[in-house]
């Protein structure tokens, strides 16, 4: 479709399958008509569309095919790897299928190809997906050289886009200004970009331009003529590509030869050839190439350059299996004032990088300098504009990606307020570094030269961190009772300069006689006594209010509502001493959580499973000297968990101290801590799929060849496809099973974050089945163990919730505002529809990394208004949209038309059964759905 802002329904070719378009979020929602047309003749349907994809780097786009065809019997997308496709019909009964690309990379770019198996027939699209970077250097960018086939002839490649022109330059470095050399316009074969050249001059640079920029690259010569002692030239090269080595020499004579040798034996004949030129003074010029279309790390060794009349030079080839980027240490906190400034990053790496400069949620190009020898890499980032904060340097090739930050500390001169108080005069100043005081006092009332320095009644207050690049201090002075009109002035003092602020002081107004002081002072004790009565009312409301209780609560329903139900009290309730557990076996360690009512200890059980054995536990206790309310409320939690019974994703009970002594509830430990900051603290770890951890150490999903797109038949049958799934299944248990077993990646992937979400779900299914709400569901109360197991847990008497910023005052309780429904904030009332809400909330936070909710919204009466109308969080940065789609369904106003538990459970083993990595297992926890069971959810 071709319009630019609109959407355009006419002009999709139904008389041809498939109709191909692409949208394209990153501008406006633009869906673009490719056409389609047939490539082929006979009994392979082969279509392509009648232009190429075309979209800017980091954009969202979508594919999308529209397919007037018959039964479809199974459908999947090829690039680099195998991946499902989900077809549905639109109202015209056609099938519709989409690939979608969040922030495409460069990386992406390519021929991606759609094979659909009907009961008609088979049908393949092949969609070429070009991507607009903002720079040209990356891998595809850099120009390479390899030997063309069945010819002596060099080809320069760059496979960028937009489609470059290549330059030969012939001089010492590749300057634009070099006087010699040849600009060619090359022809593109297959998507590359070629041209072919003879050579025999000393230097050889091959460079690709587009309206981008420029990228160049040398060959790689050992020149028998150059610097007998410069440093031993080195070649990187990753394993697979063409590697290419020119061994050149010159003499006056002719009647001499050159050898190409690896590691003392001479180079194969078939991966090597020579020529031979002459100069105009007929000295003669010899070449010899060592060359293989694809490099393997048995080519990594030395190469040495050989003559009959010059010394032998060597160079090293090292062929890697993956690449790398290192960065060099560095200095990585700078204090600046008006000076010019620039930060630096020195790198190696290989294959090239791409790279951007990041503030203020602000990218910023990377321009990399080479050095000499090609050898190391920086990159300098001057455009601050002397702002203070953290700049962040990241650098990503197709094998890593790495993070450099840097904090800027500005100087400033301090930014001074005085403020007159009861008896004391105040001055605050806003300033890096923090700045130090000086008072004076003025001799005349209007003069402008205060100099003389005050040094008693001055109160200096420790300076507070505002920001990265502020620091408040603060300084008092007392007023004397016999002064009554005069002038002071307060100044701050720092290392940028002093700033100083004077005001005139006239008390004389506010100075009683002593009958007026000791009215005063009487009426001073009667609102000393008022404040005290009413602190200590609010004290007992507040401990009246403020009485513990769990989270957890089971209701009964006592009527066709929602909103009719009481909550079940198990104080009447018999204890099974089968769950007590002797005191004398616990041995505590530290603690865990504190609060209002009680604290969680890390301890350890001795016997708690099996006799002999140590396990260790979280015990759950009250503080010192609880009243008789809070210990019922701990055994109704105690008798409540019994009857609950245990569940994979609950921080299950495991025993209970009830007898001579303190109440201790025993649960199991996880050992990670809560969600919220296990996701806060890999944030930096996170990877999109389970295969770019397996590509980092090493692993491989391919065995052979005929699973790459470009080997693939147009004929795959069903039978083959069953195989692919079979085969992609096995390995990734496997793998699965690895990354369990060791736990040694330390890393986060969209995967985690689907079987954390499943988890939970699995979670409150259990105890929705069990008449049991939670009431502050959010990732702070969900616990991470062992295999990145989630559980829910109610530590609730061990939360600060007065300290915790996420609990907030209404009426007479503190509460999760953000995480509560509109029936639980407005009515008080707590169903399992208000935990679906909660959920909602849950996901947001797992699929942000931990931001917390409804971000630069303060809680006051605009928020209340704000959910009240309906308003909804925007898509978090590591959400899919099915993934959006979930929250927001949590998010309806009438609660009726929520999911339920199991619905989202059952929705999300679908999201996992058809992600990456995630075919058949979540962390132990077997999926209930297979494939095809899947559609009916979208």
């Amino acid at each position: 479709r071709s319009s630019k802002g609109k959407k355009k329904e006419q002009g999709m070719r139904r008389t041809n399958w498939p109709s191909t378009g692409y949208s394209s979020h990153g501008i406006s929602n633009i869906l673009e008509d490719l056409g389609c047309y047939l490539n082929s003749q006979g009994t392979e349907n082969i279509y392509q569309p009648t232009k190429n994809v075309e979209v800017n780097v980091y954009e969202d786009i979508e594919l999308r095919m529209i397919m007037n065809i018959s039964e479809i019997i199974s459908c999947f997308w090829f690039f680099k790897e195998s991946k499902a496709c989900k077809p549905s019909l639109d109202s015209e009964n056609r099938y519709v299928t989409s690939l979608a690309f969040s922030q495409i990379k460069e990386k992406q770019a390519g021929k991606y190809t759609l094979s659909v198996i009907s009961k008609t027939g088979n049908y393949t699209v092949v969609v070429s997906v070009l991507i607009r970077s903002e720079y040209i250097s990356d891998e595809r960018g850099k120009p390479y050289f390899r030997k063309r086939e069945k010819s002596d002839v060099i080809e320069c490649i760059s496979e960028s886009y937009p489609q470059p022109s290549v330059e030969w330059i012939f001089c010492k470095t590749p300057e634009k200004s070099c006087p010699d050399k040849i600009h060619e316009e090359p022809g593109e074969i297959g998507g590359i970009q070629k041209v072919q050249h003879e050579l025999f001059q000393t230097y050889i640079w091959c460079c690709a331009v587009n309206d981008l920029g420029r990228e160049c690259t040398s060959l790689f010569t050992i020149d028998l003529n150059e610097n007998q002692e410069a440093p031993l030239p080195k070649l990187l090269l990753k394993v697979g590509e063409p590697l290419m080595i020119r061994c050149r020499a010159v003499h006056h004579n002719y009647k001499f030869s050159i050898k190409l040798s690896f590691e003392n034996k001479e180079v194969e004949q078939d991966h090597q050839f020579e020529g031979l030129d002459y100069q105009t003074d007929l000295s003669a010029i010899r070449i010899q190439y060592a060359f293989t279309s694809a490099a393997g790390r048995s080519d990594s060794g030395h190469y040495t350059c050989s003559s009959t009349v010059h010394p032998n030079q060597t160079a090293l080839v090292t062929v890697l299996e993956k690449g790398f980027i290192n960065i060099t240490d560095s200095k990585e906190d700078f204090e600046i004032g008006e000076e010019e400034f620039c930060f630096e990053v020195n790198f190696t790496a290989y294959p090239p990088v791409r790279c951007m400069w990041l503030f203020s949620q602000k990218t910023f190009p990377c321009k990399q300098i080479y050095s000499v020898n090609g050898n190391s890499i920086s990159s300098k980032f001057c455009d601050h504009q002397h702002q203070p904060g953290i700049y962040v340097f990241y650098a990503e090739n197709d094998d890593m990606a790495v993070t450099k930050k840097f904090s800027l500390y500005v100087r400033r001169k301090p930014e001074v307020t005085m403020q007159l108080w009861f008896k004391q005069i105040s001055c605050t100043a806003d300033s890096y570094p923090a700045s130090s005081w000086v008072w004076k006092n003025c001799p005349k009332l209007n003069s402008s030269n205060c100099t003389e320095e005050i040094t008693e009644g001055i109160h200096n207050f420790l300076p507070e961190r505002r920001s990265l690049g502020s620091w408040i201090s603060s300084s008092t002075l007392d007023v004397k009772e016999t002064t009554t009109t005069f002038s002071v002035e307060c100044c701050a003092n720092n290392s940028a300069g002093s700033t100083c602020e004077k005001s005139f002081i006239n008390l004389s107004g506010t100075v009683s006689s002593p009958l007026d002081n000791t009215a005063f002072y009487i009426s001073i004790g009667f609102l000393f006594l008022l404040i005290a009565f009413l602190f200590v009312f609010v004290f007992h409301k507040y401990k009246k209010q403020f009485r513990y209780e769990s989270q957890l609560q089971m209701i009964q329903m006592i009527g066709p509502l929602d909103n009719e139900y009481i909550y079940i009290d198990f104080r009447e309730f018999e204890y099974d001493l089968k769950w007590e557990f002797p005191r004398e076996n616990l041995e505590f360690g530290q603690v865990l959580g504190s609060g209002a009512f009680g604290k969680v200890v890390n301890a350890t059980a001795y016997g708690i499973n099996n006799a002999g054995d140590s396990v260790q536990v979280a015990v759950k206790m009250l503080k010192e000297k609880p009243d008789a309310s809070e210990k019922d409320a701990l055994m109704s939690e105690l008798k409540m968990m019994t009857h609950i019974g245990s569940h994979e994703n609950i921080v299950n009970l495991l025993g209970a101290c009830t007898v001579s002594g303190p109440i201790y509830l025993i649960f199991e430990y996880c050992c990670y801590g809560d969600l919220l900051n296990y996701l806060r603290s890999k944030r930096e770890k996170f990877h999109w799929t389970l295969a770019d951890i397996f590509k980092q150490h090493n692993f491989s999903f391919y065995h052979n060849d005929e699973f790459e797109i470009t080997q693939r038949s147009q004929n795959i049958n069903l039978m083959e496809n069953l195989y692919f799934q079979l085969f992609f299944t096995d390995e990734i248990k496997h793998a699965s099973r690895q990354v369990d077993e060791e736990e040694d990646f330390n890393v986060l992937t969209f995967e985690d974050l689907l079987c954390f979400s499943y988890q939970v779900a699995k979670g409150m299914d259990f105890l929705e089945s069990k008449s049991c709400i939670h009431r502050d569901l959010a990732a702070r109360n969900i616990l991470v163990t062992h295999g990145k197991v989630v559980k829910i847990c109610d530590f609730g008497l061990a939360r600060d919730v007065v300290n915790d910023s996420n609990y907030i005052v209404r009426g007479n309780a503190r509460l999760p505002v953000k995480w509560m429904a509109p029936e639980s904030l407005f009515e008080r009332t707590y169903t399992m529809k208000s935990d679906v809400w909660s959920y909602g909330i849950l996901l947001w936070e797992i699929f942000s990394l931990g931001v917390n909710p409804y971000p630069g919204i303060q809680v006051d009466t605009n928020f209340y208004k704000l959910i009240q109308s309906g308003f909804k969080m925007d898509r978090p940065y590591y959400a899919t949209k099915d993934i959006y789609c979930l929250m927001q369904s949590c998010w309806a106003l009438d609660s009726r038309k929520r999911p339920s538990f199991s619905w989202l459970v059952s929705s999300l083993a679908c999201q996992l059964a058809e992600a990456e990595g995630s075919l058949s297992l979540c962390y132990g926890n077997v999926l209930p759905l297979g494939r095809s069971q899947c559609n009916w959810f979208w």
